[in-house]
């Protein structure tokens, strides 16, 4: 074999080396970025942004105005948690609150998010009642400067058809095991007892956010436990909120609170579309006609209220 022959055979066996050096090391690095949760390579680590509105409800299509269910929230909030490329998240919130079982479930996802990354909230908008508490376990709050913050509180609402239905000839024969057991019916007055037990509820759940309020905020105003909303200047000397500013203002604390630099990449994650199956032809909307009593934590009040 001449010089020039063996020269090109070398040259053959190299590039086979590494072309096989290529197959072999870029798939072992791959699993590990996927299965290696802390494992840090250049360009990998970002922040992730959830974006939060409208009412939070469990039901995806519910007459108080919701289109997107809290669950979805949950999933995407899980989503970011167990992902390790993800360091940090922004959750960019413009919600009046909602039912107070999807808000306190929303806030228990964040919680956990919370223990794990770096989660910093951006208030545009509203960040008002249920929306707040599900924030609360955030290491920073930044609100929008014409943003409204708080309306710490839950209620419930009852509304009834008596009246309108006697004038209509319609009447209704309810057999019951109990006394309260039609608590909130819509087809009569609430007795001094029912409205009893409702305040009863109502407070109940009143002291947990109260508390929670606490446990994450510290040293608030006396005036956040009356339920007013506060505008992002107010809720700042209140103690509801850390800082004025805007989305890009809690982009870059997230990166400075969690180590990423400043170039790091931001995703936005977003929810599976619903499905368009129950608006043609599904049957199941999980939502009564008749409306009854729920317990909210949603600032202003809705128009309607349903009960799922």
């Amino acid at each position: 074999m001449s010089a020039k022959e063996k020269g090109l055979s070398e040259k053959k066996l190299l590039l086979i080396t590494v072309i096989l050096v290529a197959i072999i090391v870029i798939p072992v690095i791959a699993l590990l970025v996927i299965k290696v949760p802390g494992l840090k390579l250049p360009g990998i680590e970002k922040v992730a942004v959830i974006k939060v509105t409208g009412v939070l409800t469990f039901e995806e299509y519910s007459l108080l105005g919701s289109t997107i269910s809290a669950r979805d929230y949950i999933e995407l909030i899980k989503q970011a948690k167990d992902d390790p490329t993800i360091k940090a998240v922004v959750l960019r919130v413009d919600s009046p609150g909602g039912d107070a079982a999807a808000s306190e479930a929303l806030y228990y996802a964040v919680k956990e998010l919370a223990e794990e990354k770096t989660v910093v909230a951006y208030i545009e908008g509203l960040g008002a009642s249920g929306a707040y508490e599900m924030i609360l376990p955030s290491h920073y709050v930044i609100a929008g400067e014409s943003s409204i913050v708080g309306a710490v509180g839950v209620y419930s609402t009852i509304i009834t058809m008596k009246e309108l239905m006697e004038k209509l000839g319609v009447k209704v024969y309810v057999y019951k095991s109990g006394k309260l057991k039609d608590l909130g019916s819509p087809y009569r007055e609430p007795t001094e007892e029912d409205e009893e037990v409702l305040r009863e509820i109502v407070e109940d759940m009143f002291e947990t956010f109260k508390s929670r309020v606490l446990e994450h905020r510290g040293e608030v105003s006396d005036e956040v436990f009356t339920g007013r909303p506060f505008t992002a200047k107010r809720a700042l000397e209140a103690g509801l909120i850390d800082q004025i500013g805007t989305l890009e203002d809690a982009i870059k604390k997230a990166k400075e609170l969690s180590g990423l630099p400043e170039d790091a990449p931001v995703e936005e994650l977003e929810p599976t579309p619903p499905s368009l199956f129950p608006l043609f032809g599904g049957t199941t909307w999980g939502i009564r006609v008749v409306p009854g009593y729920q317990v909210l934590a949603i600032w202003p009040p809705p128009a309607v209220v349903v009960q799922g």
